[in-house]
């Protein structure tokens, strides 16, 4: 009877510790730390890189941003190109004129003025008033010596603009007065129109009933 009693001890003694060791194999399993690796963020990033729809956005931006830079480009060339297309306004009194008595002035776009009597010369002009300053060499005297001559005279410009009147307001040489002719009026006109004495006196009748109320 105790042998029995014994070994049925012996037998539970065994399966409790039995049960006592796969628990605790159980627990130690539980807290085990996991051994498999989270994804890295990094790896996130570059998988949503190199995800199709990404790829195709991307082509897309950048083409759309070539599209404008092209645009922008066009757009700039094309101004540029329309602001020399554009003539330049020019003052009516530009050009090349010829007086009954062949002698030819030229006035340029920077103030510089041309006859065959004053060469190199300068002039301002508002409109209506125009001044003439040149210097000359004379002969006073038996001596080679400068002379400033400023010329200003009230400019009427035809209808055509192809010829203009002058009426002289004064001339002055070093500052010094001169006595103007009985008639202060000249009829100039444009070398694109009269070319010489011979298409001038051709010409000049068309601009007599332009004449200023001085010159009549």
């Amino acid at each position: 009877m105790d042998e029995k009693t014994g070994g049925k001890d012996s037998n539970e003694d065994a399966i409790r510790e039995n049960n006592a060791q796969a628990q605790s194999a159980t627990q130690f399993q539980a807290y085990y730390p996991s051994t498999s690796q989270q994804p890295k963020l990094s790896n996130q990033l570059t998988n949503i890189r190199n995800h199709p729809l990404t790829k195709q956005t991307t082509e897309f931006f950048k083409q759309r941003n070539v599209f404008y830079a092209t645009a922008v480009i066009l757009l700039l060339l094309g101004g540029v190109a329309l602001m020399f297309m554009i003539p330049q306004s020019t003052e009516p009194i530009e050009g090349t004129w010829i007086k009954s008595d062949g002698q030819a002035f030229e006035f340029d776009g920077d103030n510089g003025f041309n006859n065959q009597i004053y060469p190199g010369s300068s002039y301002t002009f508002d409109g209506s008033s125009l001044v003439m300053t040149s210097t000359v060499q004379v002969i006073d005297n038996g001596q080679l010596v400068s002379k400033l001559i400023i010329q200003s005279v009230d400019v009427t410009f035809t209808g055509d603009e192809n010829a203009m009147w002058w009426v002289w307001a004064s001339v002055t040489v070093d500052n010094e007065q001169q006595e103007l002719d009985e008639s202060p009026c000249s009829l100039l006109i444009r070398t694109s129109t009269a070319k010489n004495t011979y298409e001038f006196g051709l010409n000049a009748p068309d601009y007599q009933s332009e004449k200023p109320l001085l010159c009549q």
